[in-house]
Order: C-alpha cells, then structure tokens, then sequence
C-alpha cells in the first residue's frame, strides 16, 4: 500500500517534456543568485556599516528596477521569442551579485555601485520573470502544467535553501582561517556569481521556433484577449506584495535587530531549512488542486500561512520566531504554483509573456515600496519593529478575501470546466 501511494505520487511528475524539464533545471542557477539577495544582502549591507533604511532603499531599487522594465520585456518576448529573455535574464543576474562582492563599501563609489548593481539585478529578474513561467507553459502540457509549475518550485526551493545553508560556512572560516564575516561574504558572493552562468548554458539546449507565434502581431503592452482575467488576477496579487514587502525580504534583517542573530546562524533557518521544507510540501500541491481545485487550494493555504505570520512578533526567542516563519512560508508557498498555472489557464498561449510581465510588475513594484516602508519601521525599534507584521496580515486577509470572491467559480480546462473569464 505504501509504495503504491508513493507510486501513485511520483505519477504526478512523469510524463513531463524533456524541454520542459531542462528548463526546470536551469532555474536552479538564478535560485541561488535570488537565495544570496533575499537571506544575507541586507545583513551583509548592514555589518558593510550602511544604515538599515538605507539598506531598504537598495532592495527597493531593485524592485522598482524590475517593475519598470517588466512590461518592455514581457511585450517583446510575445512578440520575438522567450527564449532570449531567459537566456540574458541569467546572465546579468551574474555581474549583479558580483559587484556586491568585489566593491567595497567604503570606497567614494561604493554605494552608488550597489545602487547599480541593484538596477542591474532589478533588470534581470524582469527579463527572467516575464518569459520563464511563459516559456514553461508553453513546453509543458495542459495536464501536466501544474505539475511541472510544483517541480520547477520544488527545485528551485531546493536551490534556494543551498544558498540559505551557505552564510553557515561564515562562521568556521573566521574562527579557523581568521576569514572575518564581512569578506566572507564577498566570497561567497562571486562564486555562486560564477556558478549561475550554468543556468543560461542549460537554456542554450532547448529550442524555440525560430519564427515566434506572435511575429507580425501589433505590439502590445496589455494583453487584449486576455486583459479582464489579468486585472481581476493582480488585485489580489498587489496587495499581497504590499504585505509581504513589508516583511518578508527584511526576515534576515529583523532577527538581528529583535534577537541579535546575524546571518551565518539565521540565514541557514530562515533560507535553508525554510526552502527544504518549501520545497517538498510544493511537490503535494498538484494533489491538493485536484482534491478541493485550484481556488480553493490557493485560497486556503494563503489563510493559513497568515494565521502564522501574525503570530511572529510575539516570539520570545529565535527558535520559536524562525518556526513560525518556516511554517508560514511553507503555506504560503504551495500556493504558488496552482496561482502560476491558473494564471497561465486564463490567458491566451500568445499572451502570456505579456500577463506573466504585467502581473509580475504590478507586484514588484508595490512589494518594492513597501520593503521601503519595513525597513524603515523597523529601523525605529519599540513597537514599530512589529508593526510590519501586523500590516502585512491585515492586507493578506484583504488579498484572500478578493481571491475568493473573485474566482470561487473559476475552473480550468484541466479541471474539466472552461474558466469564463478567460477572454473579456
């Protein structure tokens, strides 16, 4: 019995294209760049002596970065192709991570040279986002759509949590080589910087018409077949940016400034063991959809996870502070593979660079300013430090309650119903 359910669970992952797989496998690489930026920049920025808010700043230039530039390239990639926003999308993010590591902060230059970097990163991410969940779509099936959405999750969890464990190695190599924190970092920061360009090497293998569908369509910043499902889809999505903007990008920053914890202990809880656990509990997500659908599974794992986020500020310590924040992600992280895949549902196959681009500006940009607006509130202390949390929950609630409305009679073709809202 218990290897036929084990059976029956890995079916789940069979039968995805081979294409579709190897671009699952490149992700890994940018993961690791995005696990090094999320779980140890700020601190890094912080022991560097930059102050906390101005810190804040540098995460939100990124976003804002991204934001700005995700529309251009997510209209561009409908139009001539994903395959090359995938591919330069993984290259930049290389120089990005590795100005961190090879400028000094105390150089005349050096934080106008993070500034850089952080626009630097901002633009990869943005040509990355725009095409990478498109592309997937389009070498995946419809039935195995979800599927491969909660294995590419599942790897690049996976990945995130090796770039989460590495700030652990901070620590032996200042009290056995004299390494301090500080240039430790630096290194680790150029290596994976080099060891991510094997993400853009794997892209390199998979193929792509060389005429694009959308070749000789009028180019287009808005979706027109696809614009009323995108619009009802990024409410919700906005105000969850603006929640976990406030937070969750700051974890890392937090627990130094409530507990005292710097990064080679936190970063290994808050993005190693967190994204392991992430990552396994995403493989049960495509199960979960087809049990209660995919509305209802979004809907309550984003309740849950909110229940555990609010109950942060009030730890007495670490240890129980980072449970609840693993526990919380884990949540909230199933989510997002059925949230990707109905997106990809409702929006026409040649649009979807388009509603992927646009969906992921408008949640970067607000996630972006409100980041901002965290760091500052932490950087006060007293209760200001725990106000973020609260605001985060309260605008989650907002976000779910819209969701559920909105959507609680959606179903995808994979769910056996035409969704109808798919075409306005």
């Amino acid at each position: 019995m218990g290897f036929q359910r084990i059976n029956s669970f890995l079916d789940e992952y069979r039968g995805i294209p081979r294409e579709a797989n190897l671009l699952i496998f490149a992700s890994v690489f940018i993961w690791a760049v995005a696990g090094l930026f999320f779980i140890t920049l700020q601190v890094f920025l912080f022991l560097e002596g930059i102050s906390f808010a101005i810190s804040g700043l540098i995460l939100t230039t990124f976003g804002v970065s991204s934001a700005a530039s995700t529309l251009l390239f997510g209209a561009l990639a409908d139009r001539y192709g994903r395959k090359r926003f995938v591919l330069l999308g993984g290259i930049l993010a290389s120089p990005a991570l590795a100005i961190f590591g090879l400028v000094p902060a105390s150089a005349p230059w050096g934080v106008p040279a993070f500034f850089a970097a952080a626009v630097l990163g901002g633009l990869s991410e943005a040509m990355y986002a725009s095409s990478w969940g498109a592309m997937l779509a389009d070498k995946a099936t419809n039935e195995k759509r979800t599927s491969a959405f909660s294995l590419s999750f599942f790897i690049s969890t996976i990945s995130f949590a090796v770039a989460g464990f590495a700030p652990g190695i901070l620590g032996p190599l200042d009290s056995i080589y004299g390494i301090d924190i500080v240039t430790g970092h630096r290194y680790l920061f150029v290596t994976v910087a080099a060891i991510s360009l094997i993400g853009p090497a794997i892209v390199l293998r998979i193929s792509e018409p060389r005429v694009f569908r959308g070749a000789g369509v009028r180019f287009r910043f808005i979706p027109q077949k696809s614009r009323r499902a995108v619009a009802r889809y990024s409410v919700a999505g906005i105000l969850i940016a603006l929640g976990a903007g406030m937070v969750i990008p700051l974890m890392p920053g937090w627990s130094l400034l409530r507990f005292g914890v710097t990064d080679d202990v936190s970063a290994p809880i808050l993005g190693g063991v967190n994204s392991l656990v992430m990552g396994f509990a995403n493989l049960a997500t495509p199960r979960l959809a087809r049990r209660f659908g995919t509305v209802k599974t979004i809907v309550l794992t984003q309740a849950s996870s909110t229940i555990f986020l609010f109950s942060i500020p009030f730890s007495p310590n670490f240890p129980i502070a980072s449970s609840l924040f693993v526990v919380r992600s884990t949540l909230m992280m199933m989510s997002m593979p059925t949230e990707q895949s109905l997106l990809m549902g409702l929006v026409a196959e040649d649009e979807r660079s388009t509603a992927s681009a646009i969906t992921a500006a408008l949640w970067r940009l607000p996630n972006s300013f409100s980041t901002a607006v965290g760091a500052y509130l932490m950087g006060r202390g007293g209760f200001y430090l725990s106000a973020p949390f609260f605001l985060c929950a309260a605008l989650y609630l907002c976000s779910i309650s819209y969701f559920w409305f909105a959507f609680k009679d959606v179903r995808l073709p994979e769910e056996k119903v035409i969704a109808p809202i798919a075409v306005s």
